[in-house]
């Protein structure tokens, strides 16, 4: 069963602009029906295998949250766990930056990166004998390397942790000028498209700590039945993903500055993050962000959040637990913050500048893509 999707945009329009956007995200909410009844043994290995796109995360958050309930032979926390988290965004926005995003302007994927990607992680997460090296930290300090590598050649044209350096809008419009790669050449196209500001009022996720989960998440998924379908942070919608978490890098900040939250800010979120990444996964004390990516979350009597940050954003899983079986699970995926129906993508495209149909598809593609949905999307134009 896959249990995805699908995602509708409908843009209401008149001569002049999109007056409304309508966001349908259809997503069946059947893994509390699934595996209520399941060991928490069985749910941990059913759980991975009812999702297309990341697993593994939805793997690990499955694990931080059977842990976080008391269920026996779970850990909190897991070297291995993280390690496969991060390997997984990686794949995941290679894929967002090579294939995802020339598909969404028309350009030529990067078709050939992206397979060498997915072989050299296929082949150094897995030792000769099939046993894990995830938790091997040797081996993982080899694999950022090696795709970091990849990434100067396919991305950035300079070593990442060199694009870094990059502060500002000026430094960055130079390195779109001088760098050779796909993305260089794209991100030039959507700065220029960019210059005009557009204000959201959509605020971004906050980091989220233990006791927010405890205080602020854990009672809206308790007490409000349609958070799942339609998270809120403290009562409003919020946007999660690479901005929220990289908004304070100087080079997204001055972006944020001048072009407003907008599909060229995000993409530039994303880059930042994904140069960040490598250090990471290579366990660089200077690179460790300041929460875990996997964070187990106990509310005490068998009930549990995992909490994993994803490639897309945050991914909340929610176990209870009695007697080592499922009683109850709740999971809210990072396209169910993004593609709220008042969330930011409506905020992204409402009062866009209507232009012809063809190009206003185009401007939407581009902005859905850079909320990055984990779902099938659709775009259709109707009339105001």
């Amino acid at each position: 069963m896959n249990l995805e999707g699908e995602l509708v945009v409908t843009l209401a329009r008149d001569a002049q602009a999109v007056r409304n956007v309508d966001v349908r995200l259809s997503r069946p909410r059947v893994a509390s029906r699934i595996l209520s009844g399941r060991t928490a043994a069985d749910a941990a290995t059913t759980i991975p295998l009812l999702y297309s796109v990341c697993g593994g995360a939805q793997g690990a958050a499955a694990a931080c949250a059977l842990a976080a309930a008391g269920a026996a032979g779970f850990v909190a926390e897991s070297p291995s766990r993280t390690a496969g988290v991060i390997v997984e965004a990686l794949q995941e926005n290679f894929w967002h930056l090579l294939i995802g995003w020339p598909n969404a302007m028309s350009a030529e994927p990067q078709v050939t990166a992206v397979t060498a990607v997915r072989y050299l992680i296929a082949t150094s997460t897995r030792a000769s004998d099939g046993s894990d090296l995830l938790g091997d930290a040797k081996a993982m300090r080899e694999l950022a390397a090696r795709l970091a590598h990849l990434a100067e050649g396919a991305i950035y044209a300079m070593a990442p942790g060199a694009f870094l350096e990059r502060v500002d809008v000026a430094a960055l419009e130079r390195w779109c000028a001088e760098a050779k790669t796909g993305p260089a050449r794209l991100l030039r196209q959507v700065l220029v498209e960019a210059q005009v500001p557009r204000r959201n009022d959509v605020r971004l996720l906050p980091p989220l700590s233990r006791d927010r989960v405890r205080h602020v998440i854990a009672p809206a998924l308790r007490d409000d039945p349609d958070f799942p379908r339609a998270p809120t942070w403290a009562g409003a919608p919020a946007e999660t993903g690479a901005l929220a978490r990289m908004h304070e890098h100087p080079l997204v900040a001055d972006c944020e500055r001048r072009f407003g939250r907008t599909a060229a800010t995000r993409i530039v979120a994303r880059m930042v993050e994904v140069a960040r990444l490598f250090a990471e996964l290579a366990d660089e004390q200077d690179a460790m962000p300041t929460l875990p990516r996997a964070q187990s979350v106990g509310l005490g009597d068998g009930d549990g959040l995992g909490v994993v940050e994803t490639a897309r954003g945050v991914l909340l899983h929610r176990a209870r637990v009695h007697d080592e079986c499922i009683v109850d699970y709740q999971i809210v995926a990072p396209t169910d913050w993004n593609f709220h129906p008042e969330g930011p993508l409506v905020h992204a495209l409402t009062g866009a500048n209507a232009g012809d149909d063809a190009a206003l598809l185009r401007h939407a593609r581009l902005a859905i893509h850079a909320l990055d949905p984990c779902v099938a999307c659709k775009v259709e134009v109707a009339r105001a």
